[in-house]
């Protein structure tokens, strides 16, 4: 989200006239004990390496380091305890360096821990605790106090900033939860690091920061283990889905969604080698259908084309790996870039690339996964191209090239569909039937009857609106589906198509003629029309009336006529 002028103001005066006099309040006025400072700095390494092991669970991240934070507030007093927080979140601003308005996010935040620390040090002071205590209730009730408030001021404040900008989010969400969860974790810890301190010194350090390290290096392994388990299931699951759409455009669009959702990428590409010429074929950019034109020799001139030509995959953190070698449709603001092959018959024919503007934004269980979906995606492809070949061909007719009556009937169903969802619609047809196309056969030979059917579905098509369907019903006759044209203006395409083939020449070859010589042939079409609702409310009525005014209106009036149905 990008910050307003005026947020941008208030943000700095929120700083400049809030936080600045009370940081300077609670660090010279507010009860503390002389500093340690060789203790302090041990604070300050042990707090930052915390920060630098996050934990995430869902959307949230989750630092543990107020472990360390709460026992400076216990042994020195608010004033080093909000220091230390502004000191220990120097590795979460290495992983927010995407952001925009990067500076004014920083100054909020450090405006939050300043007010954060205030409320929580005054409502542990309030509540009767002595900064330096030895006393084992005092400590445990300061800590917990200090605790709760802590957590439940960062919530609030957090709160009031997403319902000021403009997000509904409920107060105690999920995500919330498991940073009340971290909290309880973190207070023993706390509790144990002050007492410890004060009886043993710089020993108290090691002595529990590195097992606390440890187990919490241990939970990120484990964390990190459970959500590629996670996603492997959403994977598997999302193969099977995908197995079950027929149609290209399907899959591709469902493979982009779920890509979108399971990994934390701002933009999409899938790029296609189409016999040697790169292209993008889709991109996504933060959530958004994008089309890219870009050259092939563009990206055949990036590191692009090494991985098409050697297959393997790869995962970048920052820019500074791969942003010196990349085309221009890669944008330089980010910075992890994934990249996964994507094979059929044993070559490399596309690539997904994921780019997010966070450095170290995908982890290698996520390429893993990334590989996986591509390998469902490149078997759902070959599996929707022969399935969409075996209905064409059901659905053509093997002589002609035209619809066949299967494709006919499925073409009325969804016209019927359209009708009957807006009355205003309209939807015309033609019927045509080759005027005494036996005695070509007979004369000719059915070979020679083949050339002219051919002849005539090609002469059909040349002459007919493009997004008009055109199918051969049976033997000689043929249907025109003509949606929003009402019967006049099918009429006059119906007389342009009768005029067309009654001067066209057919050129044919006789099987019953002795020296079998190519002859030219005229022939003439008779063409009924209908048309809905003018004529009936129902397709397959349709149909009929057309067939009716073909035989009444033009075959018995003497044929090479276009007829009208008549109610």
């Amino acid at each position: 989200m990008k910050f307003s002028k005026r947020t941008k103001l208030n943000i700095i005066l929120l700083w400049v006239f809030t936080a600045l006099p009370m940081s300077i309040f609670l660090y010279y006025y507010y009860p503390s004990q002389p500093i340690d400072w060789s203790i302090f700095m041990l604070m300050v390494l042990l707090a930052i390496a915390t920060t630098a092991i996050p934990i995430y669970i869902g959307n949230v991240t989750i630092f543990f380091s107020q472990w360390v934070t709460v026992a400076a507030f216990l042994a020195y007093g608010a004033g080093v305890e909000m220091i230390l927080v502004q000191l220990s979140i120097l590795p979460m601003i290495f992983r927010v360096l995407f952001l925009q308005d990067l500076p004014y996010r920083l100054i909020f935040s450090s405006w939050m821990f300043i007010m954060v620390s205030f409320l929580s040090a005054s409502a542990a002071h309030i509540a009767g605790y002595q900064i330096g205590s030895m006393d084992t209730i005092q400590i445990l009730l300061g800590a917990t106090i200090f605790m709760f408030v802590s957590l439940l001021s960062n919530h609030v404040i957090l709160y009031s900033r997403e319902r000021i900008l403009g997000q509904k989010e409920k107060f105690f969400s999920r995500d919330a939860l498991w940073d009340y969860a971290a909290g309880l974790v973190t207070l023993p810890f706390a509790v144990a690091l002050y007492v410890l301190q004060l009886t043993m010194g710089w020993l108290a350090f090691p002595l529990l920061g590195i097992p606390f390290l440890l187990i919490t290096y241990v939970m990120r392994m484990y964390n990190t283990a459970e959500r590629a388990n996670i996603a492997l299931a959403k994977a598997s699951a999302f193969g099977h889905e995908l197995a079950d759409r027929l149609s290209v455009e399907q899959i591709v669009n469902m493979f982009l969604e779920h890509l979108k959702n399971l990994l934390p990428a701002d933009n999409i590409y899938i790029i296609d080698n189409l016999k040697g010429n790169y292209v993008v074929m889709r991109a996504l950019e933060d959530g958004h259908e994008m089309r890219i034109d870009v050259p092939s020799d563009t990206i055949k001139n990036s590191f692009i084309h090494y991985y098409f030509t050697y297959s393997e995959k790869q995962c970048y953190v920052k820019s500074s790996e791969w942003v010196h070698e990349a085309p221009d449709f890669l944008k330089n603001d980010m910075n992890s870039l994934l990249i996964v092959p994507v094979h059929r018959n044993k070559k490399t024919e596309g690539l997904i690339i994921l780019t997010a503007r966070k450095k170290y934004a995908f982890e290698k269980f996520q390429l893993d996964i990334v590989h996986l979906l591509a390998t469902y995606f490149a078997v759902s492809l070959e599996k929707a191209k022969y399935v969409n070949a075996a209905v064409e061909k059901s659905e053509t007719c093997a002589l002609t090239g035209l619809h066949n009556y299967r494709f006919l009937n499925k073409t009325l169903e969804i016209e019927q569909n359209r009708l009957n969802s807006n009355p205003h619609l309209i939807l015309s047809a033609l019927m045509l039937d080759i005027d005494h196309f036996k005695q070509i056969n007979d004369r000719y030979g059915h070979h020679a009857g083949n050339i002219v059917l051919k002849d005539f579905a090609k002469l059909i098509q040349k002459n007919v609106p493009e997004d008009a369907v055109v199918a051969r019903y049976g033997g000689e006759e043929f249907v025109i589906i003509l949606p929003q044209y009402t019967k006049e203006e099918a009429t006059k395409i119906g007389e342009k198509v009768r005029q067309t083939v009654e001067i066209h020449p057919f050129l044919v070859d006789s099987d019953l003629t002795k020296n079998r010589l190519d002859e030219i042939i005229y022939i003439t079409v008779s063409i009924g029309v209908s048309s809905a609702p003018e004529d009936t409310d129902e397709t397959m009525s349709l149909l009929r009336n057309a067939d009716r005014a073909l035989y009444i209106g033009a075959k018995q009036a003497g044929r090479n006529k276009v007829a009208e149905y008549l109610k």
